[in-house]
């Protein structure tokens, strides 16, 4: 008899048709709707968000891969769609567990973004003023006015929040 169900990788998350044996982004062995379903759902955290602590704010596929973490590590988690237009995701935890997950993330961003041991912390680093000339910056400007250098083009200057935990 064939196997009708459709298959997940359980790395990458991408379903394909029933019948295919490995993921071909991943070269993962695939497995099924329902395996894939019990096997990788997070722990569920049911608490009144004003309870909750924020991990991350970041991509889909970097959020993804912090949840695969969060979940092998145990640590319950909730994830909610920021922005539905560049598909940002925020992923909160409790309180109590905030320095291990934020241990967790360090270890995906590290993954993530390659060299990023070197790079200041995002606190650390003053945000009023151009990188390239040191010209004093706006809350609302796009480029300098010192060099003409363009800051986030379409987005004006934002903080990212790549690290919102307490320690280093």
């Amino acid at each position: 008899m064939v196997n009708l169900n459709p298959v997940v990788c359980p790395k990458c998350k991408v379903g394909f048709a029933p019948g295919t044996v490995l993921c071909p982004i991943c070269n993962v062995r695939l497995v099924s709707g329902s395996e894939s379903r019990e096997a990788l759902a997070p722990p569920a955290l049911t608490d009144d968000s004003s309870s909750l602590e924020e991990l991350r704010t970041a991509s889909s596929d970097w959020i993804r891969h912090l949840q695969d973490k969060l979940t092998q590590a145990g640590i319950p988690h909730r994830t909610e769609l920021s922005d539905r237009r560049d598909m940002i995701f925020s992923v909160y935890v409790r309180p109590e567990d905030l320095p291990r997950a934020g241990n967790i993330d360090r270890e995906v961003f590290a993954s993530e973004v390659p060299g990023s041991k070197e790079m200041p912390l995002v606190e650390d680093v003053d945000f009023s003023s151009c990188p390239g000339c040191g010209n004093r910056l706006g809350d609302r400007d796009r480029e300098c006015s010192g060099c003409g250098l363009v800051l986030f083009p379409n987005r004006g200057l934002e903080v990212p929040q790549l690290q919102r935990y307490g320690g280093s």
